[in-house]
């Protein structure tokens, strides 16, 4: 702790981004404790397409059950919402830290299969290859907080509102404007995120927040407020196509309050603190008079 609060001794430009690289970090490893698997993610998201495998050993065996599912519909939104089903019904539902130990993962087609689970970006791109094996042209799209599949024929997987990223064959198209989709996508992420992995970024922002002197109080108080904006995001952000906004605002006011305790107040009764300890020192400095030293007493009143 100690050499923690060291870190407040140097200079601001050199103190903040110590501390911003630290918390960075422990973000880093909370979120992706396997840096080879995210440096996979990474890859595998800057050409979903790629992705997207008809011939792929794996999908034979779902191809030729689905394939008497679809063979006699002239009807392609009824082969697309089979193929939903389908994709629905073979691999179950499961958020990737549960699946890979990580925030998030895009697999390829036989992992998603050989595992046997997958979130909705696995989902789509099992679908997807499904789709081009029956002669659909399919994408990738997402909005940020969910992952579905784009054909020539429309779309399936439960399509969102916005297109933020759709992958065609010239590489991700983005829709800039749909970014705005990515407060909600983050507060989405921590509702559902493993509450324990969150509490270990919250407890290393309290700690770098922290200020020598700076009062137990103050200290105690944005811990509190900190540990309530996080309840609160979650309980209003899981259900991201219905939030609760006032919620959520409510959330973001808790954290404001708790940096305003860790960071002004604290700073105020550190400074107070430290007035209290200069005049303490004067009143028993050590004086030099004509018989030597001695220490001067306090002014009697």
């Amino acid at each position: 702790m100690s050499r923690l609060f060291g870190l407040n001794n140097l200079r601001w430009y050199l103190r903040l981004p110590i501390k911003w690289v630290v918390f960075a970090f422990t973000v880093l490893a909370v979120c992706f404790p396997y840096p080879s698997r995210l440096v996979q993610h990474v890859r595998h998201w800057r050409d979903p397409n790629a992705l997207i495998e008809p011939d792929a050993p794996a999908l034979q065996p779902l191809f030729e059950r689905v394939r008497p599912l679809v063979a006699d519909e002239s009807s392609p939104a009824k082969v697309l919402s089979t193929v939903r089903d389908f994709v629905y019904d073979e691999i179950e539902y499961a958020w990737d830290w549960e699946t890979w130990g990580t925030a998030d993962y895009l697999p390829t087609v036989t992992e998603a299969i050989s595992m046997g689970r997958e979130d909705c970006d696995g989902r789509a791109v099992v679908a997807a290859s499904l789709l081009r094996k029956l002669g659909y042209k399919s994408q990738i799209v997402t909005d940020f907080t969910h992952v579905w599949v784009k054909t020539d024929k429309g779309e399936t997987m439960h399509p969102g509102a916005k297109k933020a990223v759709v992958a065609t064959k010239d590489g991700l198209k983005i829709d800039y404007g749909a970014l705005m989709q990515v407060p909600k996508a983050t507060a989405y992420g921590i509702a559902v995120f493993p509450v324990g992995r969150e509490l270990i970024v919250l407890g290393a922002m309290w700690l770098l927040l922290l200020r020598p002197k700076g009062g137990i109080g103050c200290s105690l108080a944005g811990l509190a407020l900190l540990i309530d904006g996080l309840i609160l995001l979650r309980v209003g952000s899981v259900n991201h196509r219905q939030p609760m906004v006032w919620m959520q605002i409510l959330a973001l006011a808790n954290m404001l309050a708790a940096f305003a305790a860790l960071l002004v107040w604290a700073r105020c009764t550190a400074s107070r603190s430290s007035a209290s300890e200069g005049r303490e020192s004067r009143k028993t400095a050590p004086t030099r008079g004509r018989g030597g030293v001695r220490s001067c007493p306090a002014r009697e009143v």
